[in-house]
């Protein structure tokens, strides 16, 4: 996707990064290295923990589908590769949503030397309407979700209930026959959110529910999340909110403020959002014509 704006440098790639599969460009990984500061020298489990902390900076966003989904012409041609969302990410703030990032860092994992596969999740309105991360440390099974800002390994064989901290948010994690529910923590109160199968898939399985969500109901306005300094930043629609430990604040933003709003919360190019936001308001206008 061509955005306005300079392109980044090209850096060097660190030497321990250069003798794994190639999945992603090697200019790409050394973009993404250098951008985020990691020591490419370190141990494999912590180059992957902080790999994950750093891809946890990149926000969840739903912008650059929507054009993508309107320029492409078809649900395949429309899914961004890891490549675009980490070069991307690096030259305009932009992220992703669910499956591209889960795609991404995927094949960062992978780039890592690590043993890396697809997850699918199900949400209360749907089967397989999320995705995460299965991968293996010290012959073990654990799971990532960059989508959920969950960047430490929660092992995949959970006995009992974990409790973890998440970009400002607590979350509980519930093993149960079906998998392992997600819950949001918020006072005394738990929030069901969606059920991680714990069995991985394989490639064709996910983008097959990868390109069901070109069609979601989400694709019918603006929806970012973000951790922020001061707890979980998200924006659905025109409603901004930022939630932290159970309390939250929400601000409706007035329509001709959306844009910069966006740009100046979630850090992405103001040309971009305006764009997306345009797409939308075209969409709507011609769903009421």
């Amino acid at each position: 996707m061509k955005y306005p704006g300079k392109g980044a440098n090209r850096m060097q790639m660190p030497e321990m990064l250069d003798n794994v599969s190639k999945t992603i460009k090697d200019d790409v990984l050394a973009e993404f290295v250098n951008y985020f500061h990691l020591d490419g020298l370190q141990p494999p489990p912590g180059l992957l923990s902080a790999a994950a902390q750093a891809f946890s900076r990149i926000p969840y966003e739903n912008i650059t589908k929507i054009i993508r989904r309107a320029e492409a012409g078809s649900d395949e041609k429309a899914r961004r590769s890891p490549d675009e969302v980490i070069s991307d990410h690096i030259r305009w703030g932009t992220g992703g949503t669910c499956f591209s990032l889960t795609s991404a860092f995927c094949q960062l994992a992978r780039r890592m030397g690590f043993e890396a596969e697809y997850l699918l999740a199900d949400r209360s309105y749907g089967r397989n309407t999320h995705s995460a991360l299965f991968v293996r440390i010290d012959g073990e099974p654990y799971l990532f979700d960059p989508g959920f800002l969950i960047t430490e390994p929660v092992p995949l064989a959970l006995t009992g209930p974990m409790e973890i901290a998440s970009g400002g948010e607590q979350l509980k994690l519930v093993p149960d026959k079906t998998g392992i529910s997600l819950f949001t923590e918020r006072g005394e109160k738990s929030v069901y959110r969606l059920t991680y199968k714990t069995a991985p898939v394989d490639t064709d399985e996910f983008n097959k529910a990868w390109d069901a969500s070109f069609h979601w109901e989400m694709m019918r306005y603006p929806l970012l999340v973000r951790a922020g300094t001061f707890g979980r930043i998200y924006l659905r629609d025109s409603m901004f909110q930022v939630g932290n430990n159970g309390s939250i604040c929400r601000e409706k933003i007035p329509e001709h403020a959306l844009a910069a709003k966006i740009t100046d919360e979630f850090g992405i190019h103001l040309e971009i959002v305006k764009r997306a936001l345009d797409l939308l308001k075209k969409e709507q206008n011609g769903a009421t014509m």
